[in-house]
């Protein structure tokens, strides 16, 4: 059997670093479960989308599908937009891959048990989408190369004081259909989660970490010491992703890149502050996008007591 004949699981990348992680992981956990082979079809980013592709910033264990083998992808997901002739042939099976596309946002069991030979078309925004991986997955989102020098010296101040690590989404999120899917998060909601993790806690520090740190800058007043970490563009979103991940609090956004910083994070002391409605529209199903442990609801009198 030629090689370019056997046996895959090829991963549909799209959006950011944070939606990308997810798509790797639900992959490679179908990949591992088959004994087979994953690709990874990076094609989206062809027409330099808003978001780059930065999963080969990470130790991943999966590369981009050579173009040889994009003759078994599903026609509708090959270069050039999607004819009724292309959709007729994936019915068919043409291309070789199946499609098995996500349905609708959560946690589906079933997925679990997708065959071989599929092309994964969706965002699996749930660890239950990868069991039996943290291991792994913690290895394979070691960077490849070190970081830089003063993502290094802020890894330091993060590591050396009583840290919390605030992202704010904004940006994207304000227009378009980002806006209308999406919760707005207010200031209340980082500025009590902040007083509820600081309530006990002395030498705190803040680390904000946004996509409009000019907004932060003016809007964010918080009573103890804030660094605004603006030095790394969307080319070093995983630095951002790192330097969340070593904070003894996130306070995170209801954004994938914040969701992994936080499950990143493996300090035996972590507080995750997670946003109490992630999407703005109730037929998304939320219940199983966050690990238990994570804070969704707080005591409003304790945070006032602070």
């Amino acid at each position: 059997q030629s090689k370019d004949r056997l046996p895959m699981i090829v991963s549909r990348m799209d959006g950011g670093l944070g939606n990308q992680m997810f798509q790797y992981a639900f992959g490679l956990y179908l990949a591992q479960r088959h004994h087979t082979q994953l690709w990874l079809d990076i094609s989206s980013y062809d027409q330099g989308p808003q978001h780059g592709y930065l999963l080969d910033r990470f130790q991943i264990e999966s590369y981009a599908l050579p173009e040889r083998l994009m003759s078994r992808v599903p026609r509708r997901y090959r270069k050039g937009r999607a004819s009724w002739i292309d959709r007729l042939a994936d019915t068919f099976q043409l291309g070789n891959l199946a499609r098995y596309k996500q349905t609708r946002f959560g946690f589906e069991t079933e997925s679990l048990q997708v065959p071989d030979n599929r092309y994964l078309v969706g965002y699996w925004q749930s660890e239950k989408y990868f069991p039996g991986l943290s291991d792994a997955l913690l290895q394979h989102f070691q960077f490849r190369d070190p970081a830089g020098e003063e993502s290094h010296r802020i890894a330091d101040k993060i590591l050396s004081s009583n840290s919390a690590a605030v992202h704010v989404r904004r940006g994207d999120y304000l227009k378009g259909a980002a806006a209308s899917l999406y919760q707005n998060l207010d200031l209340g909601y980082y500025r009590s989660r902040l007083e509820d993790w600081a309530a006990s806690k002395s030498d705190v520090q803040v680390f904000v970490f946004s996509n409009d740190m000019e907004w932060c800058r003016k809007n964010l007043h918080l009573p103890w010491p804030v660094h605004w970490v603006d030095h790394n563009g969307t080319d070093t979103a995983h630095e951002d992703v790192w330097l969340m991940s070593q904070a003894a609090c996130n306070v995170i956004a209801n954004s994938t890149l914040s969701w992994w910083a936080a499950w990143l994070n493996r300090r035996s002391d972590r507080v995750v502050y997670a946003p109490p409605v992630w999407f703005r529209k109730e037929s998304m199903d939320e219940e199983h996008l966050l690990p238990r442990e994570w804070i969704r609801q707080i005591d409003p009198q304790k945070a006032a007591a602070a």
